[in-house]
């Protein structure tokens, strides 16, 4: 059974979900090396995607795929030893991503177009309009590039610095950069799905989610 949460208590659950995997492979990766820093980041990712399922949140039948996805990135990390393929497995699956979204567009099935009815409460009218389909595409293209060009700046980001700046760098550029394209790609998509029919708003769709 979910348990429902506020915003305000979501929020602060998302923040040390970001912060704490990032503080214990640092710790661990200096007193203890790079095979329990990997296994405590891992063990701290799993148990918080498990947690946020319960909570409610937009985990859902990605559930199973995402434990799998962590563990199976810890265990090489693990057994390698190397920074150079626990670390290349993430930049290397986040471009993947972002070449799978594009794909989703080329094949008329946009990923957005997939997901965010289920996720809000889109009234019918306006997922069938054509304008829905059109943003939901440009935006699914526009975060495929999105995640295409940080792994490229990852790559750069890892040749340039060492395993711990790396670490910090990533998650302090990458929070705030994240953020702010969430915010222009949510102003975007409010203000160009008031040409759909039945649509008013985002924050009103967000209003009537929450209240369920």
């Amino acid at each position: 059974m979910s348990k429902h949460i506020t915003g305000d208590e979501a929020s602060y659950g998302r923040l040390i979900d970001s912060v704490a995997p990032v503080a214990i492979f640092l710790l661990l990766n200096r007193f203890a090396g790079l095979g329990w820093a990997v296994g405590g980041a891992t063990v701290w990712g799993i148990q918080a995607t498990v947690r946020r399922s319960r909570r409610g949140e937009a985990v859902g039948k990605f559930l199973p795929l995402l434990i799998v996805y962590l563990l199976v990135r810890g265990l090489i990390g693990i057994i390698t030893d190397s920074e150079d393929v626990y670390f290349g497995i993430g930049i290397a699956t986040k471009a993947a991503i972002g070449l799978g979204l594009i794909a989703t567009v080329v094949f008329k099935r946009s990923f957005l177009s997939q997901v965010l009815p289920a996720v809000l409460p889109f009234k019918t009218e306006t997922v069938k309009h054509k304008v829905f389909s059109r943003v939901m595409s440009q935006m699914t293209v526009v975060l495929g590039f999105y995640q295409i060009l940080t792994s490229i700046w990852d790559v750069w980001l890892y040749r340039h610095t060492s395993v711990d700046g790396y670490v910090v760098i990533r998650n302090l550029v990458g929070f705030p950069a994240g953020f702010a394209a969430s915010l222009i790609a949510l102003l975007y998509i409010d203000r160009s799905l008031r040409k759909a029919d039945g649509f008013e708003g985002l924050v009103d769709l967000l209003e009537i989610e929450e209240k369920k």
